[in-house]
C-alpha cells in the first residue's frame, strides 16, 4: 500500500492560545505526508494573526459563525486534499506518536474510522486510566460514551469528536457531517460514525492516538449545570439522533424517556447538594463568628493561636543532615562554611 497522505483539520473559535500549542504539537508529529488545516469561525483576528505564523498551515475563515461543528468540518473537507481526514480541536493536543498510530491502523482496508484516547487534563495528575472504552449505541438509540481514556485497542460504535478520523473514500460514500445538529453540536460525530458503521466499514479505537483534552468547563462544571439554551440543545439533537437512525417507534421514545428521568434525577442530587452546601456554609460561618469572638474576648486563647517553638531538640538537629546541605556534612558544618 502507497503512504497514506493526511489531511489534519483543526477546528477553532476565539482561543488563540491554545490554537498556537495544538498546532504546534500537530507539527512536530514526524510523519511527512501530511497537511494541516485550520477551519476558524472566530468573531475576531487573533486566531487567524496565530495561523498566518504558520506558513505550512491553510486557513480556512468561517465568517458569521457561531459554533456551529457540522459547517466547520464540512469546510474542512472541501479544502482537504488527503486520503485520511482527520479531525482535532484546538482544545486537544496530540501526544507523541499519535500520527504514526493513525496511519498504521489505516494499513487494514477494512477500516473506515480510527480515533483513540482523549485524556482529561491535567495530565499526568490525574486517576490511573485502564481497560476498554465503552462507546457503542444501544438498539434503541441510547449513545453510550465512557472511559475515552481507555488504554485497550477495540473496535467501537463511534469516536470522540476531537479525536477522531476518516477514509476520503469513506466520506464520499456516506457524505459530510449533518448541519441539522446546533448550538452545542451534541451527537454530530455519532451521526457521521454511525453511517459509517451502516455502510459495512469498521471503526476501530486506538490508545496510541491520543490527545490531552485542556477544557476546564468540561472538568469544573457537571453536565446538568450547563445553562438551559444548552440543556434545550442537548435533548433536541438527541431526540433528532435517535429519530433519524432508530425511527418513530415505541422503543425510542421509551430509552428517550428514560434519559430524560435520568437528567431530572441529576437535577434533583444537584439541587439537594446547592441547597445542604449552603446550609453547611451558613452553619459553619455562624460557627466561625463564635469562634472569633471567644479569641476577640480571652487573652489566654490569644496566647494559645501563637504558640511558642521550643528548641529543646535543636543541638540534635543540627547534628543530622538534611537535603540543603552537602553530601557527608553535617548542618552545623554547613552553617560554619556559610559564615
Amino acid at each position: 500500500m502507497k503512504d497514506l497522505f493526511v489531511s489534519i483539520i483543526i477546528i477553532t473559535r476565539n482561543r488563540p492560545f491554545l490554537l498556537r500549542h495544538c498546532i504546534e504539537r500537530v507539527l512536530t508529529q514526524p510523519y511527512p505526508r501530511k497537511e494541516i488545516i485550520v477551519v476558524d469561525s472566530s468573531s475576531n483576528d487573533e486566531s487567524e494573526q496565530v495561523v498566518a505564523q504558520y506558513p505550512a498551515v491553510l486557513s480556512v475563515r468561517l465568517r458569521g459563525q457561531r459554533n456551529n461543528m457540522p459547517q466547520a468540518r464540512n469546510a474542512g473537507l472541501d479544502a482537504s486534499s488527503g486520503d485520511i481526514l482527520a479531525f482535532v480541536d484546538d482544545d486537544a493536543m496530540v501526544q507523541p506518536g499519535w500520527l504514526a498510530a493513525l496511519v498504521k491502523t489505516y494499513r487494514d482496508e477494512a477500516i473506515g474510522a480510527v480515533g483513540g484516547r482523549v485524556i482529561e487534563m491535567p495530565e499526568p495528575y490525574c486517576d490511573q486510566v485502564s481497560g476498554s472504552p465503552r462507546m457503542f449505541i444501544l438498539p434503541s438509540g441510547r449513545v453510550i460514551g465512557k472511559n475515552r481514556g481507555g488504554v485497550v485497542e477495540t473496535e467501537v460504535d463511534h469516536l470522540s469528536g476531537g479525536n477522531m478520523s476518516f477514509r476520503r473514500e469513506v466520506l464520499e460514500q456516506t457524505g459530510g457531517s449533518d448541519p441539522n445538529y446546533t448550538l452545542t453540536n451534541l451527537r454530530e460525530e455519532t451521526d457521521l460514525c454511525i453511517r459509517v458503521k451502516k455502510a459495512g466499514w469498521r471503526i476501530m479505537f486506538v490508545p496510541e492516538m491520543a490527545v490531552v483534552h485542556f477544557s476546564f468547563r468540561a472538568i469544573n462544571k457537571p453536565y446538568f449545570m450547563e445553562r438551559p439554551l444548552f440543556q434545550f440543545s442537548n435533548g433536541r439533537n438527541s431526540m433528532y439522533f435517535a429519530l433519524k437512525h432508530f425511527g418513530l417507534n415505541p422503543r425510542t421514545l421509551a430509552e428517550q424517556l428514560i434519559d430524560t428521568s435520568k437528567c431530572c434525577g441529576r437535577a434533583v442530587y444537584y439541587t439537594f447538594l446547592f441547597t445542604t452546601g449552603l446550609v453547611a456554609n451558613m452553619l459553619g460561618r455562624i460557627v466561625g463568628l463564635r469562634a472569633g469572638i471567644l479569641w476577640l474576648l480571652n487573652n489566654r486563647r490569644r496566647a494559645a493561636s501563637n504558640p511558642k517553638i521550643s528548641w529543646s531538640n535543636r543541638a540534635v538537629r543540627e547534628l543530622m543532615p538534611t537535603s540543603a546541605t552537602i553530601p557527608g556534612t553535617s548542618l552545623k558544618e554547613d552553617k560554619g562554611r556559610r559564615s
